[in-house]
């Protein structure tokens, strides 16, 4: 369900960028078709406040966890017209990280490099984020953003070791839903999955206590409040779609 962002990601280095300035993202356009995004456990708590959170199968058969957006395909209800998030609603790290990432560096076993989107429009600008010094050391301010990369990769990590639990307690449940916007529109989901509250209280209490814990109980409720948000996409959903007609 989630998509990726990034159309030309380049290794950064201080031999070829050392010059190189990043301007900072003044738009979102770039994640206007995007009706889900992944999220990780640390955002659980903030996100669920705006966003149904549910969990999708990858194609190599991975669970995921993803904040749902918009319930029509390449829709994102988040965003203005002038591309602009709406004011006042949680970005996700996915979308504030952009355009870097780090990837894996085959040649450093284990080891990731930041990279860039070399697509991105504010790539190589004239003003902007310097991300090297003379001296070709990381500048301050790039080391706050790649900080917010390293931090988010371990989140994912984290988040992944939550999934697995999950799975191996078998505490996940397909669900699909049919959904009837106020003006009439049907619009069916399906492919999602979400926590079996029923199959949590049927745990042993040594699992129960694992959960609790790690901390992960307060993630899975946060996941399962967050579903009352579908009512609030629906009528956003339902407000555009007539303000086009």
């Amino acid at each position: 369900m989630a998509q990726n962002i990034y159309q030309k990601p380049i290794f950064l280095n201080s031999v070829h960028h050392k010059l190189v300035k990043v301007a900072p993202v003044s738009n979102y356009k770039f994640a206007r078709e995007l009706n889900s995004v992944l999220v990780v456990g640390q955002e659980f708590l903030e996100a669920a406040k705006y966003f149904p959170l549910v969990f999708t199968k990858e194609q190599d058969g991975s669970v995921i966890p993803v904040a749902i957006l918009g319930l029509r395909n390449n829709e994102n209800l988040f965003i203005e017209e002038d591309g602009k998030w709406r004011l006042g609603i949680y970005i996700p790290i996915y979308f504030r990280r952009y355009p870097f990432i780090l990837a894996s560096n085959k040649s450093q076993d284990g080891a990731f490099t930041v990279c860039v989107d070399s697509t991105y429009e504010g790539f190589d600008s004239k003003d902007g984020l310097q991300l090297f010094d003379e001296g070709g050391n990381q500048t301050e301010e790039f080391k706050k953003t790649v900080e917010l990369l390293r931090n988010y990769q371990s989140q994912f990590e984290s988040t992944k070791n939550m999934l697995k639990i999950l799975e191996e307690y078998k505490l996940f449940k397909e669900v699909s839903a049919n959904i009837t916007l106020p003006a009439g529109e049907k619009i069916g989901l399906g492919g999602l999955t979400m926590v079996d509250e029923e199959a949590m209280f049927k745990l042993e209490d040594e699992k129960i206590i694992k959960l609790f814990r790690l901390g992960y109980f307060s993630l899975i409720y946060a996941h399962l409040y967050s579903l009352s948000n579908f009512r609030s996409l629906m009528m956003m959903a339902d407000k555009k779609e007539g303000s086009k007609g």
